[in-house]
Protein backbone atom coordinates (compact mmCIF):
# COMPACT_ATOMS: atom_id res chain seq x y z
CA UNK A 1 0.00 0.00 0.00
CA UNK A 2 1.12 3.67 -0.70
CA UNK A 3 0.82 6.49 1.56
CA UNK A 4 1.49 9.69 1.49
CA UNK A 5 2.36 11.72 4.74
CA UNK A 6 2.33 15.27 4.82
CA UNK A 7 2.63 17.76 8.02
CA UNK A 8 2.77 21.45 9.49
CA UNK A 9 0.13 22.72 6.62
CA UNK A 10 0.12 25.67 8.41
CA UNK A 11 -3.21 27.54 6.11
CA UNK A 12 -0.75 27.33 3.19
CA UNK A 13 -4.05 26.57 0.45
CA UNK A 14 -1.48 27.32 -2.49
CA UNK A 15 1.09 24.49 -1.53
CA UNK A 16 -1.55 22.62 -0.13
CA UNK A 17 -3.60 22.30 -3.77
CA UNK A 18 -0.21 21.61 -5.58
CA UNK A 19 0.40 18.64 -2.60
CA UNK A 20 -2.84 17.02 -3.40
CA UNK A 21 -2.41 17.87 -6.90
CA UNK A 22 0.82 15.89 -6.76
CA UNK A 23 -0.22 13.07 -4.43
CA UNK A 24 -3.44 12.33 -6.49
CA UNK A 25 -0.95 12.00 -9.48
CA UNK A 26 1.33 9.95 -7.32
CA UNK A 27 -1.53 6.78 -7.03
CA UNK A 28 -0.96 7.27 -2.94
CA UNK A 29 -3.70 5.27 -1.54
CA UNK A 30 -4.08 6.93 1.47
CA UNK A 31 -3.11 10.02 3.05
CA UNK A 32 -1.53 10.94 5.89
CA UNK A 33 -1.53 14.68 8.13
CA UNK A 34 0.54 14.65 10.90
CA UNK A 35 -1.12 17.96 12.77
CA UNK A 36 -1.01 21.62 12.57
CA UNK A 37 -3.79 22.85 9.82
CA UNK A 38 -4.53 25.28 11.84
CA UNK A 39 -7.75 26.41 10.09
CA UNK A 40 -10.87 24.50 9.44
CA UNK A 41 -11.03 24.91 5.72
CA UNK A 42 -8.27 23.30 5.45
CA UNK A 43 -10.46 20.31 5.83
CA UNK A 44 -12.38 20.73 2.56
CA UNK A 45 -8.77 21.21 0.58
CA UNK A 46 -7.59 17.64 2.10
CA UNK A 47 -11.13 16.27 0.89
CA UNK A 48 -9.77 16.22 -2.41
CA UNK A 49 -7.34 13.61 -2.33
CA UNK A 50 -9.01 10.74 -3.71
CA UNK A 51 -8.92 8.26 -0.88
CA UNK A 52 -9.12 8.02 2.94
CA UNK A 53 -7.53 11.11 4.56
CA UNK A 54 -6.03 10.32 8.38
CA UNK A 55 -5.29 13.41 10.55
CA UNK A 56 -4.12 13.75 14.43
CA UNK A 57 -3.89 17.67 15.44
CA UNK A 58 -1.38 19.69 16.04
CA UNK A 59 -0.24 22.08 18.75
CA UNK A 60 -1.51 24.86 16.51
CA UNK A 61 -4.98 23.94 15.60
CA UNK A 62 -7.43 27.17 15.66
CA UNK A 63 -10.44 25.66 16.16
CA UNK A 64 -10.64 22.36 17.07
CA UNK A 65 -14.39 22.25 17.80
CA UNK A 66 -14.92 23.41 14.13
CA UNK A 67 -12.32 21.46 12.57
CA UNK A 68 -14.04 18.38 13.87
CA UNK A 69 -17.45 19.48 13.04
CA UNK A 70 -15.89 20.53 9.24
CA UNK A 71 -14.57 16.79 8.99
CA UNK A 72 -17.91 15.07 9.47
CA UNK A 73 -18.80 16.39 6.18
CA UNK A 74 -16.37 14.59 4.27
CA UNK A 75 -16.42 10.66 3.92
CA UNK A 76 -13.21 10.41 3.11
CA UNK A 77 -11.84 12.46 6.16
CA UNK A 78 -11.32 10.35 10.01
CA UNK A 79 -10.11 12.78 12.40
CA UNK A 80 -8.04 10.89 15.25
CA UNK A 81 -7.33 13.52 17.96
CA UNK A 82 -3.79 13.84 19.38
CA UNK A 83 -2.77 10.28 17.63
CA UNK A 84 -3.04 7.48 15.56
CA UNK A 85 -2.96 4.12 14.97
CA UNK A 86 -3.38 2.31 11.53
CA UNK A 87 -2.15 -0.94 10.48
CA UNK A 88 -1.93 -1.58 6.79
CA UNK A 89 -1.38 -5.77 5.44
CA UNK A 90 1.38 -6.24 7.65
CA UNK A 91 2.51 -2.42 8.64
CA UNK A 92 1.62 -1.15 11.94
CA UNK A 93 1.76 2.64 11.98
CA UNK A 94 1.81 5.14 14.54
CA UNK A 95 1.30 9.19 13.61
CA UNK A 96 1.11 12.42 15.69
CA UNK A 97 2.71 15.62 15.89
CA UNK A 98 4.97 16.34 18.50
CA UNK A 99 8.33 14.81 17.61
CA UNK A 100 9.21 13.60 21.56
CA UNK A 101 5.91 11.34 21.23
CA UNK A 102 6.61 10.04 18.00
CA UNK A 103 10.15 8.93 19.63
CA UNK A 104 8.61 6.99 22.52
CA UNK A 105 6.25 5.11 20.19
CA UNK A 106 9.15 4.48 18.29
CA UNK A 107 11.02 3.34 21.20
CA UNK A 108 8.70 0.66 22.22
CA UNK A 109 9.04 -1.26 18.96
CA UNK A 110 5.68 -1.62 18.29
CA UNK A 111 5.63 0.13 14.73
CA UNK A 112 6.56 -0.37 11.65
CA UNK A 113 7.11 3.16 10.85
CA UNK A 114 6.38 6.01 12.86
CA UNK A 115 5.35 9.32 11.49
CA UNK A 116 5.69 13.33 13.07
CA UNK A 117 5.70 16.57 12.37
CA UNK A 118 6.11 20.00 14.33
CA UNK A 119 9.98 20.44 13.73
CA UNK A 120 9.34 21.77 10.25
CA UNK A 121 12.54 19.85 9.12
CA UNK A 122 12.04 16.74 7.17
CA UNK A 123 13.96 13.78 9.45
CA UNK A 124 13.98 10.08 9.14
CA UNK A 125 16.21 7.46 11.67
CA UNK A 126 15.85 3.72 12.23
CA UNK A 127 15.57 2.96 15.55
CA UNK A 128 15.70 -1.17 15.77
CA UNK A 129 13.45 -1.78 13.66
CA UNK A 130 10.99 1.15 13.61
CA UNK A 131 11.49 3.60 11.36
CA UNK A 132 11.08 7.14 12.48
CA UNK A 133 10.01 10.16 9.62
CA UNK A 134 9.31 13.61 9.73
CA UNK A 135 8.22 14.31 6.03
CA UNK A 136 8.38 18.28 6.75
CA UNK A 137 6.13 20.64 6.17
CA UNK A 138 3.54 21.94 3.33
CA UNK A 139 3.89 25.62 5.06
CA UNK A 140 7.53 26.03 3.21
CA UNK A 141 9.01 28.56 6.40
CA UNK A 142 11.79 26.32 7.10
CA UNK A 143 12.42 24.24 4.15
CA UNK A 144 11.31 23.72 0.70
CA UNK A 145 7.71 22.65 1.13
CA UNK A 146 6.88 18.93 -0.07
CA UNK A 147 5.67 15.57 1.27
CA UNK A 148 6.66 12.37 1.64
CA UNK A 149 5.59 8.59 0.30
CA UNK A 150 5.86 5.73 2.10
CA UNK A 151 5.29 2.12 0.28
CA UNK A 152 4.10 -0.59 3.09
CA UNK A 153 5.85 -3.35 1.09
CA UNK A 154 9.33 -2.79 1.21
CA UNK A 155 9.00 0.17 3.87
CA UNK A 156 10.56 2.27 1.28
CA UNK A 157 9.85 6.10 1.19
CA UNK A 158 10.88 9.42 -0.60
CA UNK A 159 11.08 12.73 -0.13
CA UNK A 160 8.89 15.55 -2.90
CA UNK A 161 9.36 18.74 -3.14
CA UNK A 162 6.41 20.81 -4.22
Amino acid sequence: MKLAVISDTHDNIQNIEAAITEINKSGADILIHCGDLCSPFVIEKLALFNGPVHIVFGNNEGDRFTIEKVSLGFSNITLHGDIAFLKMEDTDIAFTHGPEFARDLADTGKYSVVFFGHTHRRENLRINDTWLINPGEIIGLEENPGWLSFDTADSSFKYHDL
